[in-house]
């Protein structure tokens, strides 16, 4: 008898980045694998709010739009009536709370162990939901052994049977590099360290930009994403002035930048896997990280790291590496070989083979 999946497709209303990343590129590989004559008795089904349907193209998994609300209200009201006693798969840490047959993807622990990261509000929602249905659901999937252990170690549940598979990293290959970027944003080649621009308080960029307040004044630091120097300044945070805001940018602007940075840097207080600096390593980008939450799991010795709380220490390795090209190649090549154990088809198959054992 064929097994049917359904898959909460709320995702792809949303950027893509994070979570909705990890759902997109899961749900494509599913389209590929349900193709192979070893998956033939899955049927899997997306539905999702208004407006899902445009927003991706699948040639074996049917897109389902329904009900009238978006959000939260669709994913608690719409949803376990559309679904009812089938088995749902669902990417982002929350799901329908009156169900308990499917699977809840739970990327870690932040909302707990970082809440200060977080509004009031998100917090207490994403809390409470993610809690419970952890709690309830038949199959939990997370993203690394750390994620594991922070999310039982939290007690969002502390059950053993969570199973881990790590995302993919390879996305960033379908993207051709575009020689135009630097000149876009006054860049050299190899002329510059990247990083991401996050005000959240276990992002620690702060750090960063403590760090690049100690070294010469024509070493630049390359932020790209949301937050902006205004958004530092709000919170009392020094912006050096050899530090450059780009604000959020495409896939094909981030490949061709980390393709080309003397450096990428990634200094996070906890993560419960580290895309960025892996998606770095995947390019051949040398590499620093926080040594904290799954980044040493992950990077291995594809990175050097730092502590996370001493900008002196940053400093020190940032600025060793800036003018050590052994080094850079060293890291270059050894990051290659560690992004490659990541690969989104692998982690598609581990999820399917999972889902037809308990769906």
């Amino acid at each position: 008898m064929r097994k049917k999946i359904l898959i909460n497709g709320k995702f792809l209303l949303a950027a893509l980045e994070g979570m909705p990343r990890v759902g997109r590129e899961i749900t494509t590989g599913f389209d590929q694998l349900l193709e192979r004559p070893e998956y033939q008795d899955i049927t899997i089904e997306l539905v999702g709010p208004k407006g899902t349907a445009s927003q991706a193209s699948y040639r074996n998994i049917k897109i389902v739009e329904t009900g009238s609300f978006k959000g939260p209200f669709w994913e608690q009201f719409t949803l376990p009536w559309y679904a009812k006693g089938t088995y749902c798969l669902n990417f982002t840490g929350t799901a329908p709370l009156i169900k308990s047959n499917g699977c809840v993807v739970v990327h870690d622990a932040q909302f707990r162990s970082t809440s200060k990261s977080h509004s009031l509000k998100s917090f207490v929602l994403y809390n409470l939901i993610t809690t419970v249905v952890s709690r309830r659901y038949k199959t939990i999937i997370t993203v690394s052994n750390y994620a594991k252990r922070e999310i039982q170690d939290f007690n969002v549940t502390r059950r053993s049977d969570i199973h881990v598979v790590p995302n993919g990293v390879d996305h960033v290959l379908r993207f051709t590099a575009d020689p135009g970027v630097l000149g876009k944003y006054g860049l050299a080649d190899k002329g510059y360290a990247l990083a991401n621009s996050y005000i959240y308080a276990h992002k620690n960029v702060k750090t960063l930009l403590e760090a690049f307040s100690k070294g010469p004044s024509d070493f630049p630091l390359v932020l790209f994403g949301s937050s902006k120097r205004e958004d530092y300044d709000a919170h009392g945070i020094p912006v050096p002035p050899n530090v450059k805001f780009l604000g959020r940018i495409s896939d094909v602007e981030l490949v061709s930048l980390m393709a080309r940075a003397r450096m990428f840097l990634f200094p996070s207080t906890t993560e419960g896997f580290g895309l960025p600096p892996l998606e770095a390593m995947q390019l051949g980008c040398p590499t620093i990280c926080a040594k904290a939450g799954a980044m040493p799991e992950n990077c291995r010795d594809g990175a050097l790291y730092a502590d996370p709380f001493s900008a002196a220490d940053w400093a020190d390795k940032i600025f060793a590496l800036w003018s050590d090209e052994a080094e850079q190649a060293r890291l270059s090549a050894a990051g290659r070989v560690a992004a490659e154990r990541f690969r989104w088809l692998s982690a598609a198959r581990d999820y399917l083979d999972i889902l037809r054992q308990d769906a």
